[in-house]
């Protein structure tokens, strides 16, 4: 029987939290790179759609890196942190050939920088750890390294005690998985976390973010999260809880829609990338079309066609009839 794949929800609930708590992100999972990056220098997110796999490895479904961020570090250079979430029910054997196809594919589009490859594996197998891919014949030899944390490595309850904003990301990425198929055990679970919200002091805005994860990742039926809410307008009731009615309103309503809106950007954003450096500025002129596509699945066949597109005029035609 094959094994059920996580929804995409869950996956964008962790481009979200990554982006939002960068930072606190490596500082958690990645110590050692943390504390080597200059953070009184911007972090700049860049367009991660670009890299596609190979054919022959990605088969039919487009593989695209999660997070791609430029970085300073102290020693003066700049380099560029890729990211990659593997979340999935089993061992993909084909990962570390991924992770490298990325790293190169990186390394080759922004004119050969440093790349730090890293791996988040959130998983369910805790004997899946891939973290190096190479191959050796005569004459030639290749060793790529990577570096990866398993998030079944934290326990809980330090991650509990921890002060850091991200580990309650990782919690809810566990509750959830040890609580798949069972929406009560999963209510109770997500009620806990956003009482943790409301006891760490977090600041507001960290609230309202961490919120939007915890919902993202907890998804229950429309019975049970009615319950969810009613306890978060009880948390109101018994304190200055930063999520009013109004804004808690906005998130249930809102949240998905925005981490949408912000998918569709990006999308739009490398797929113009791509046409401008193969075609020039005539490309600029295809922008105020292409963001009257709101179908994500087709801007993202469009954004893997605008690498093959002969011409210009080809992707428009192509463009023109995604619309219908």
């Amino acid at each position: 029987m094959r094994k059920r794949r996580p929804r995409r929800g869950f996956d964008e609930a962790w481009k979200y939290a990554i982006r939002t708590f960068f930072r606190e992100c490596l500082q958690l999972l990645f110590p050692a790179v943390h504390d080597q990056v200059d953070w009184t220098r911007p972090v700049e997110f860049l367009d991660a759609n670009l890299y596609r796999l190979a054919p022959a490895v990605r088969g039919k479904r487009r593989q695209t890196a999660d997070i791609v961020a430029k970085v300073s570090f102290h020693d003066g250079t700049e380099r560029i942190v890729m990211i990659h979430i593997e979340i999935q029910a089993q061992p993909d054997p084909n990962f570390a050939l991924r992770m490298f196809v990325y790293h190169y594919h990186i390394f080759d589009a922004y004119e050969y920088p440093e790349v730090v490859s890293l791996a988040i594996l959130a998983d369910a197998d805790p004997n899946w750890r891939p973290n190096t891919f190479g191959y050796q014949n005569i004459g030639s030899e290749l060793q790529f390294r990577f570096s990866t944390v398993k998030l079944l490595d934290f326990d809980e309850t330090v991650l509990e005690r921890s002060r850091n904003p991200f580990a309650l990301v990782v919690l809810a990425h566990l509750r959830a998985l040890k609580t798949r198929g069972k929406p009560n055990l999963l209510l109770s679970e997500k009620i806990a976390l956003i009482r943790q919200l409301r006891e760490r002091g977090y600041t507001v805005e960290q609230v309202i973010h961490l919120y939007k994860v915890v919902d993202f990742m907890m998804t229950l039926s429309q019975e049970l999260e009615q319950l969810v809410q009613q306890v978060v307008r009880q948390f109101e009731e018994e304190s200055e809880w930063p999520l009013t009615s109004l804004e808690e309103f906005a998130i249930e309503r809102g949240a998905k829609q925005g981490l949408q809106q912000g998918l569709q950007q990006g999308i739009i954003e490398s797929t113009m990338y791509i046409l401008h450096r193969r075609f020039g500025d005539d490309a600029l002129a295809l922008e105020p079309q292409l963001k009257q596509i709101e179908s994500i699945e087709r801007l993202r066949e469009l954004s893997a066609f605008a690498l093959d597109a002969a011409t210009l005029e080809e992707f428009a035609q192509a463009m023109e009839a995604a619309k219908i």
